[in-house]
């Protein structure tokens, strides 16, 4: 039945483990909408923290980090509305992206901790780090995007 291989590749229960699940089953529409509203503001949260770039200078550098954390956390989120939150864990933990699924959120935990230890130039090489596991984490979903990056920057360095 071709609709119910689109409900099990959108991520959507099958009605017999329907009752299972803690997380209500969402319609497609309602996947859609968490997507964009999760998106939109981690999106708008990692932007603001741009507004807060004076604090980081001036060597305080929590606000800009918390919040540019906690817009990558939501943007990373937002995917699950679409493909369903067991889909998206078990697509971070294959075993071709645990390492970069590891590193981006140990970044992203190593960038609110410096943060919150208050010191500007450890949070910005962290920042940095997260920025870098988080272009590696997303060509991991781009076939052979982990080859292209590693000849790209191969030929440039």
């Amino acid at each position: 039945d071709p609709s119910a291989k689109l409900s099990h590749l959108l991520g959507e229960p099958r009605a017999e483990a329907a009752c299972l699940r803690c997380c209500p089953v969402l319609s497609w529409e309602d996947r859609l909408l968490g997507f964009v509203a999760c998106y939109a503001i981690g999106c708008a949260l990692s932007l603001s923290s741009i507004l807060s770039f004076h604090q980081l200078v001036s060597g305080n550098p929590t606000a800009f980090a918390i919040k540019y954390s906690l817009g990558n956390i939501l943007a990373l989120v937002s995917t699950s509305f679409l493909v369903g939150f067991r889909a998206q864990l078990a697509s971070m933990l294959d075993d071709g992206r645990i390492a970069a699924t590891r590193l981006y959120l140990a970044s992203i935990c190593l960038t609110i901790l410096t943060a919150l230890s208050h010191s500007p130039v450890l949070t910005l090489l962290a920042m940095t780090a997260q920025l870098l596991a988080l272009l590696w984490y997303g060509v991991t979903y781009i076939p052979f995007g982990r080859t292209i990056l590693r000849k790209f920057v191969c030929k440039w360095a």
